[in-house]
């Protein structure tokens, strides 16, 4: 089953458990699949990957928009939503994951180009690594 199928079935557990909470927060991470399915091509589906990426992007937009709002009820359903979005997003990688990766790179290369090694470390960590983080690393390490 892949996961906008577990979303699908996730949102009908959350319907029949009538939580109007969660209910709407996986219908609106499964309307952001389907709109990228609809730039893509709408008959064909689309993998795991870009479902990945899109939910990556959604909770980002959530975490920015934690800043417009003062203290209150709406950052707190704000975070609450993240919670729910990160349940579906795999495990980050830890910044000493993050540097194991870097090293690796750096030692099977003699490159010290920032993005050319940033390409590699992104490659090896996947959706697990936070691009900021490994940008801040690389450039301490080249420095």
């Amino acid at each position: 089953m892949g996961l906008k199928d577990q979303i699908s079935e996730d949102i009908k557990t959350a319907m029949k458990a009538r939580d109007p909470k969660l209910t709407g927060v996986l219908r609106m991470m499964l309307s952001e699949i389907k709109y990228l399915q609809a730039q893509t091509n709408l008959h064909t589906e689309i993998d795991d990957q870009s479902v990945i990426k899109v939910l990556s992007t959604y909770q980002k937009r959530l975490v920015k928009s934690l800043d417009e709002y003062p203290d209150g009820d709406k950052k707190e359903e704000i975070k609450s939503e993240i919670v729910i979005v990160e349940r579906y997003l795999p495990k980050k990688a830890s910044v000493e994951d993050i540097g194991r990766a870097i090293d690796e790179v750096l030692a099977s290369t003699t490159d010290r180009n920032f993005g050319g090694i940033m390409k590699q470390v992104m490659a090896k960590l996947g959706a697990a690594a936070d691009g900021k983080t490994v940008g801040e690393l690389i450039k301490g390490r080249l420095s």
